[in-house]
């Protein structure tokens, strides 16, 4: 086993990091350490541990955290077990793993595997969302905002809605699927492979999910202020479909934005790509530790 821990994650490094390895040793696993300081360190090791002979990588971490580790184990025969330390856990939530860490270890040590479905963007895996354009710019202002406030749930939401108002240019989107070619005028696309995702932002969607496709969401080309309007409605469980945004369900996806090169985010990290944007859904290509089922009565 090979436990990879993010310094960058929840409070009291030194002694979260103890306890993780008490509550292990004390399950009776005596895994390896590796300890990141930043999201690319987290993916150097990630590749590391994938060319190891373990056959069980734990992450201790946020949902980039989760991301980073799975881009590197999806399609090894790996298996990931995840301790749930980031803000807000959508991927733990979504396979029902204890957001309490002395049962989320547990579950790391001895539940079931599970495989799963991951996403993937011009061969970037990502486990629960991606989005292009003014998302992923939102993003980075909250971890600016993060570094300076303190990571809590307020705080993402306060810097999401300022970031709102300050960026963000309408893209020319031309979409092809298996049905199709659409054109949208849109600030941002949203790509989900997580029904927490959906609940957590009061979409409809999870048939898509469910169904073995990605759930995308394209918003009308708003003013700042109404993709502002358009959160709070979010929030408040009131965003419809077609006065809001386009959705539709997809296994594979191509995106061809102008302009050229955009932000695109992969549950909590951003990077810069270069279009056309290729998705497909890659159908169980990661194993996952999972609580284990309860035994029947006989």
């Amino acid at each position: 086993m090979i436990l990879i821990i993010n310094r960058g994650a929840g409070h009291n490094h030194d002694a979260m990091q103890g306890r993780i390895l008490d509550l292990l040793q004390a399950h009776g696993a005596a895994p390896r350490l590796l300890v990141a300081r930043d999201g690319a360190e987290i993916a150097e090791l990630a590749a590391e541990a994938a060319r190891s002979d373990a056959s069980v990588i734990v992450g201790a971490g946020g949902d980039g955290t989760m991301d980073a580790i799975a881009a590197a184990l999806a399609g090894t025969g790996k298996s990931l077990g995840v301790l749930p330390l980031g803000t807000f856990n959508l991927f733990a939530k979504r396979l029902s793993i204890p957001l309490d860490l002395e049962a989320a270890v547990r579950t790391a040590v001895s539940g079931q595997i599970r495989a799963i479905n991951v996403g993937e963007v011009n061969g970037r895996i990502f486990l629960s969302r991606s989005s292009v354009g003014l998302y992923p710019l939102a993003l980075r202002h909250r971890e600016q905002m993060f570094r300076r406030f303190g990571r809590s749930r307020m705080i993402a939401l306060l810097s999401g809605a300022t970031a709102l108002l300050r960026w963000g240019n309408v893209m020319t989107i031309r979409l092809t699927t298996d049905t199709g070619e659409h054109v949208f005028r849109s600030r941002f696309v949203f790509v989900c492979n997580n029904p927490e995702e959906l609940d957590y932002f009061h979409l409809r969607g999870r048939e898509c999910i469910d169904a073995d496709n990605l759930a995308v969401y394209l918003p009308q080309p708003l003013s700042p202020p109404g993709i502002l309007r358009l959160g709070l409605r979010m929030l408040a469980r009131k965003a419809e479909e077609t006065q809001d945004f386009e959705m539709l369900c997809a296994r594979e996806l191509r995106l061809e934005i102008d302009p050229p090169r955009v932000p695109v985010s992969f549950d909590g990290e951003v990077e810069m790509m270069e279009v056309p944007l290729c998705y497909r859904l890659r159908v169980g290509a990661l194993q996952v530790r999972v609580p284990a089922a309860p035994r029947a009565r006989l």
